[in-house]
């Protein structure tokens, strides 16, 4: 049996898809359906059980205790960067994830999980290590506080089952559309000149690393199968970061390309630039680089403006569905 918590979420789902093209359907989605048209990302997926996790971990226990776990995919989190309320992103990013983590643990299951480049801030560098890590809210916060708990567990006992953390950069891809705010640059341009004809820019030097969700899933995938992968935390970027800039004019000139917009207008047309909020401006990555990134994940992590590309040709394609 497998267990994907999030599974209903962005990567969560799009996990759910592939192993589900693989031949995998003893799956157990753990998530909540309580934002609109969320239960959309699970269209046309086969799964065994659903459990909301807003009935509590207790709740949770009880009715996963008689399975035979073999894995555990632990994507489930508060991904809001803009959530000040530090108890919240602790309850549930730490505290659930502890019992997530003892949990495989307990059934001797693999565990692989999502930590997050947020932990970083704008650091120089992008390595996982102490000295690089640099939370700038809440959330990165609480993504770091379990890092080091599982830090902690292998320093205790690194035999105590195989567990695998990913700090995964900016992933975009299909599934997202739940997400608001906190969706992925790609797709929240496109929407900006869907919606409103207009890119609003930040004025400022913003450079990222972005990493395509079926990218994501392969690498999750591998790290189940390939019993070789150590335990560890690593880097889940493409290790090659792209201008907020650069992402406009790709979205604006593929837009143009499917005919969704006027093709004669130049970009300069289509991106007003505005200022950062005041409230941003100590709690923005300004830069990151996925940096010291194993070498399973840099076979799959590449060419990631193409991915882009395609990513919003399929957007266009979408479109009417939204």
């Amino acid at each position: 049996m497998i267990v994907i918590t999030g599974g209903a979420g962005f990567i969560g789902s799009n996990l759910v898809k592939l192993l589900n093209n693989i031949g995998f359907t003893d799956i157990i989605v753990v998530d909540s359906l309580e934002k609109e048209n969320k239960f959309a990302n699970l269209d046309g997926a086969v799964i065994t059980d659903f459990i909301n996790y807003k009935k509590g971990t207790s709740y949770i226990y009880e009715a996963l205790k008689h399975y035979e776990v073999e894995v555990i995919f632990h994507l489930g989190a508060n991904t809001d960067v803009l959530v000040k309320n530090g108890d919240v992103m602790l309850e549930q990013n730490f505290e659930h994830s502890k019992f997530w983590v003892n949990f495989a643990i307990e059934k001797n299951a693999d565990f692989i999980y999502s930590s997050s480049s947020a932990v970083y801030g704008n650091s120089k560098k992008c390595i996982p290590h102490h000295d690089f890590e640099h939370p700038l809210n809440p959330y990165a916060f609480s993504k770091l506080l379990f890092d080091n708990y599982i830090r902690k567990l292998f320093r205790e006992n690194k035999d105590v089952t195989r567990i695998v953390g990913y700090r995964f950069f900016n992933v975009f891809g299909l599934g997202e559309f739940h997400k608001g705010k906190n969706a992925s640059i790609p797709y929240r341009f496109f929407r900006f000149i869907k919606d409103d004809g207009i890119i609003e820019l930040f004025n400022e030097d913003i450079k990222r690393d972005y990493v395509f969700v079926e990218d994501v899933c392969r690498v999750l995938y591998t790290t189940w199968q390939d019993k070789r992968i150590p335990s560890g935390i690593y880097n889940l970027g493409s290790g090659d970061p792209i201008a907020h800039i650069e992402i406009a004019k790709i979205v604006i000139q593929t837009m143009q390309e499917q005919r969704y917009t006027d093709a004669s207008k130049d970009y300069d047309y289509y991106i007003k630039l505005v200022p950062l909020p005041i409230e941003l401006k100590d709690r923005f990555q300004f830069f990151t680089k996925a940096e010291d990134i194993p070498y399973w994940v840099s076979q799959i992590t590449q060419s990631v403006r193409e991915k882009i590309k395609k990513y919003i040709e399929e957007l266009c394609r979408r479109s009417s569905e939204w």
